[in-house]
């Protein structure tokens, strides 16, 4: 989900900003937050992960049925989140996996023209239940099989995808390195693992994210810890970066990565 800060920028805005003044809101709203901050040793501290499996379902259940109204729409448009999620789904082909597909937001963007199959999971029950009518809508032009799963422990054999998907769920797993690791596993060799993440920005946007991701993760960040180096941690899993594509200063990134 997004980041609280980001949500607490256009919470008394009357009407949706331009992609640009998005952009230069968010800017100065950080800035201002970046002078207000305590400099204290947590600038450099790594966020702790908090959540059990258990508690992060519960949560995800429970905010099922408002998740959009926070992660689409006017100001998603207005941040670029939703072009970025276009262009994400974009580079998917053949048999494609989503992982922690949530309410299905991504589901009406994938082309059938290019995809074979889509396979979407995730952890929620609740996420589930609410991706099931984009997954009917999107189905008489690409099937989709929507299925109750542990990112960390996938239960689909080696090499089973041509494409492996993940947008903005990186930062809620307990434990993300293993998550890639099986994305890289169920990749098909020569396939893609594309990511649309958030990410630890440079300078003092990264400490202020160093500074505020504990809190921001329990009061309003849904769980996710916006400070990781995805890249690095791609890497540790057995995947090659071949294509990055920063946002919103930074923190928010598309990558594009391949199974070494």
């Amino acid at each position: 989900g997004f980041p609280l800060y980001t949500a607490c920028v256009y919470t008394h805005m009357r009407t949706p900003p331009t992609a640009s003044d998005a952009s230069r809101r968010l800017a100065l709203s950080l800035s201002a937050a970046l002078l207000a901050a305590p400099r204290t040793a947590a600038w450099s501290a790594a966020p702790e992960r908090e959540s059990s499996e258990p508690e992060l379902v519960r949560l995800y259940d429970s905010a099922a049925s408002q998740y959009d109204s926070l992660d689409s729409g006017p100001l998603a448009s207005a941040l670029g989140l939703q072009a970025l999620r276009a262009q994400a789904t974009d580079l998917c082909r053949g048999r494609v996996l989503e992982v922690g597909v949530g309410t299905g937001l991504n589901l009406p963007l994938y082309d059938p023209g290019r995809c074979e199959s889509l396979t979407a999971v995730d952890l929620s029950p609740g996420m589930l239940r609410e991706a099931r009518p984009a997954a009917a809508a999107l189905a008489p032009r690409l099937a989709v099989d929507l299925q109750l799963m542990d990112a960390e422990a996938m239960r689909f054999a080696d090499a089973s995808f041509d494409s492996v998907i993940d947008t903005f769920s990186l930062c809620v797993y307990g434990r993300p390195e293993r998550a890639l690791s099986e994305m890289r596993r169920v990749c098909k060799p020569g396939g893609r693992v594309v990511l649309l993440e958030h990410q630890r920005s440079g300078g003092a946007l990264g400490a202020y994210q160093d500074a505020t991701s504990s809190a921001a993760a329990r009061l309003g960040g849904k769980g996710c810890v916006y400070n990781q180096d995805v890249a690095a941690m791609a890497r540790a899993a057995g995947l090659r970066v071949v294509r990055q594509q920063p946002a919103l200063l930074g923190v928010v990134a598309l990558y594009e990565t391949v199974p070494v």
